[in-house]
């Protein structure tokens, strides 16, 4: 550890095993003979890894390419007619993980340098009994180096959570798959070449079981909220706290059929928050934020919004229209390809008929905030110069019938541009603990948890009894486009619909939902090969 260009090296080649060719951040000149002089050095440790996962690349980060490819294999969307773009826009609708893409790639890339990352920053506070400045002060030691290595545990965690929802089988109690060796599993950093090229590789059992332990490590140490008179400024934004490890916690924990833990989890986020996260305010202000501030409901998100180096999810404009915040100015991308499937509206009760080709829109979805201000209708394309583009398709001249869009991102001040991006919302924690509740026979807890969601919606509380249908239609009227539906489908064991595509229901442990490794990991690491 004595020099910040080890790691960079160790890091940038061997991070997965592949090379970030194009990226200055590897390619540094004269650098420090010690990483981290003091503690406030140290903070980059911390800032370094949410920029690894989150503002590395516009096309190339944990946000935008994760969340298209998880968009787009699932059954919520349907691919435009006629539809071309510089993506694997096929291969992803298809579902066809048994060849590599640069999505998967650019995923599994992008995790294990934020594991890289994290590793060496945390070696190097044990290598160091645990307090590597011994001049600090025992407040900036409790809440500042023990609140950094938080976040490094919880950044360590979020990246293996990723690898798992697109590499992995999901977990089941008991199935042979636990016992598989896919992934390499790296808890410490590697300075040299030969153990880069050999680490251990973990059984997919044991690559779940680490990341409860990293979020549960993070729970133990990060604070609860940001404190000016504590903690240094850079953490006020963007930046994970106990109930952002809490609320990934309960995702992994509900993956794993773990329902008392992840209930344990989710009581805490929900009635524990000490009134920093609640749902009094429209569905529309978690997306519309292009400032320092945070709408109420998110718990964690992506910061995107800063004014100077303009670094968003743009992978994310293939499922989303662009707009300003105050709805005045409209901009569509012709690679604009995946709106919501009609098997979808018509399931959600938002389109009279579609798959018989009646498209008017419901009674139930005009009274729906959530299809009034998250998602944008427009009618078949129109080719007058003069079409209103909040009203027709004016890009796509083969789409004849109305298609219902994503209206979520890039909501900034100024039109086309970034807000930032709710990663954690208190509407999934309501969902999720919805369903376990209902599992658990708790039925009247189920209902009250449930409506939480309708009727900030608008649409006022349940009628009839509650089913789990029910919840999954909310959920999918709440969480579509951001990633949620086949972690939620695999978590749950429910089967995956093959919406518009025409193919047969899959079950929720089909190989059509684990992404090939890159072939590069396989041909160097000598620990996957045959």
């Amino acid at each position: 550890m004595k020099k910040i260009i080890i790691y960079l090296l160790v890091l940038g080649i061997f991070s997965g095993i592949q090379g970030c060719n194009d990226e200055e951040f590897f390619t540094l000149t004269n650098p420090p003979e010690d990483p981290w002089l003091n503690l406030r050095d140290f903070e980059r440790a911390a800032s370094g890894v949410y920029w690894l996962a989150i503002r590395k690349g516009a096309w190339n980060n944990l946000v935008g390419g994760t969340r298209l490819l998880k968009n787009t294999q699932g059954d919520n969307v349907q691919l435009l007619p006629g539809t071309s773009a510089n993506i694997p826009f096929n291969e992803m609708y298809g579902r066809m993980a048994q060849v590599e893409i640069d999505k998967s790639r650019n995923t599994f890339v992008s995790c294990y340098q934020v594991i890289a990352l994290a590793n060496a920053a945390l070696d190097f506070i044990a290598e160091h009994g645990g307090n590597p400045f011994p001049n600090a002060t025992p407040s900036e030691i409790e809440h500042n180096l023990r609140r950094i290595e938080g976040e490094l545990y919880f950044m360590r965690g979020y990246a293996y959570w990723i690898l798992t929802t697109v590499f992995l089988p999901p977990y089941e109690s008991g199935a042979s798959s636990n016992q598989e060796r896919t992934l390499p599993l790296r808890l410490s950093f590697v300075d040299n070449f030969d153990g880069a090229k050999s680490p251990e590789i973990g059984t997919n059992a044991q690559i779940y079981e680490q990341v409860v332990a990293d979020f549960q490590q993070a729970k133990s140490l990060l604070p609860e909220r940001f404190d000016p008179s504590l903690h240094h400024p850079s953490y006020e934004f963007g930046r994970a706290n106990r109930f952002a490890a809490a609320a990934m916690l309960a995702k992994i924990f509900f993956m794993m059929e773990m329902p008392n833990e992840a209930l344990q989890e989710l009581d805490y986020v929900i009635d524990q928050n000490g009134g920093d996260y609640d749902l009094s305010e429209d569905p529309i202000e978690a997306f519309n934020r292009d400032d320092n501030t945070r709408g109420r409901e998110v718990i964690w998100y992506g910061l995107y919004y800063d004014p100077v180096t303009r670094i968003g999810p743009n992978e994310l404009s293939s499922i989303t229209l662009r707009r300003n915040v105050g709805g005045s100015e409209f901009q569509r991308v012709t690679w604009n390809q995946f709106p919501f499937a009609y098997t979808t509206l018509e399931r959600l009760g938002w389109m009279e008929d579609p798959l018989n080709g009646n498209f008017t829109s419901t009674a139930e979805a005009l009274s729906d905030k959530r299809y009034q201000q998250l998602y944008h209708r427009l009618e078949g394309y129109n080719p007058d110069s003069g079409a209103d583009p909040f009203v027709y398709e004016t890009i796509h001249s083969e789409v004849q019938t109305p298609m219902v869009w994503c209206d979520k991102y890039f909501r900034g001040k100024t039109i086309g541009l970034l807000a930032n991006t709710p990663l954690i919302r208190l509407a999934e924690m309501y969902l999720t603990r919805s369903l376990l509740r209902l599992r658990s026979g708790d039925a009247n807890g189920a209902t009250q948890d449930l409506n939480m969601v309708r009727e900030r919606a608008g649409i006022g509380p349940l009628s009839g009894t509650i089913t789990e249908e029910a919840i999954e239609i909310e959920r999918i009227k709440e969480l579509a486009f951001e990633g949620d539906r086949t972690d939620y489908l695999r978590s749950a064991k429910k089967p995956i619909p093959g919406g518009d595509r025409g193919v047969q229901v899959e079950p929720f442990n089909s190989m059509s939902f684990v992404w090939m490794l890159p072939q590069n990991e396989l041909d160097l690491n000598l620990n996957l090969r045959p």
